[in-house]
């Protein structure tokens, strides 16, 4: 269980300055805070989502969000990401805590850094491209 806990918790804080590129936002946040078998690997991920390198592009950006029958469903018509709109992007929801999101804080309990939390922003901001 504390393997569990650690391993969709956030690490280190992200360099700020990094550039809002999926290669960075799947280096500092989906690898290291969600590609896990426990949470988002492999085996099909929770709610169906797998973030792991190569894969996260096409399981995110303008795909419907799912559920499961741990977390139930998210609301009609929710999108995981919506390029350019971060505050319309189920993900950010599911990463703040803020708005109507089914289940719990991501990842873990704690969430993501402000750091952390700010390059996926961003990215989407600029049209979350696969870059």
């Amino acid at each position: 269980m504390i393997a569990f806990l650690f391993a969709c918790s956030p690490d280190e804080p992200v360099d700020s300055g990094l550039a809002p590129t999926l290669v960075n936002v799947q280096a500092e946040v989906f690898t290291q805070s969600c590609a896990f078998s426990t949470c988002h690997g492999d085996g099909g991920g929770n709610a169906g989502l797998t973030l792991l390198d190569g894969l996260s592009y096409s399981e995110l950006v303008a795909i419907d969000a799912e559920g499961d029958e741990k977390y139930g469903a998210p609301p009609e018509g929710a999108i995981r990401v919506v390029p350019g709109d971060p505050d319309a992007s189920y993900l950010v929801t599911k990463l703040t805590g803020e708005g109507d999101y089914v289940g719990t804080l991501m990842p873990g309990a704690s969430g993501l850094d402000a750091e952390r939390l700010e390059l996926v922003r961003q990215w989407i901001s600029e049209g979350a491209e696969d870059n």
